[in-house]
């Protein structure tokens, strides 16, 4: 099975949107993926 690790290693991803839903998702899926994640959003914590 073929993995999207060697896609996104040594990548950047900025997500806004990032503490819930759709946003932390997509997220959390990145990172799995192998990219370093930046995470933007206007909910406080």
């Amino acid at each position: 099975m073929t993995t999207t690790t060697s896609l996104l290693a040594g990548r950047v991803v900025l997500v806004t949107g990032g503490a819930a839903g759709i946003g932390l998702g997509l997220a959390t899926a990145m990172a799995r993926a192998g990219a370093a994640v930046v995470l933007a959003s206007d909910v406080p914590g």
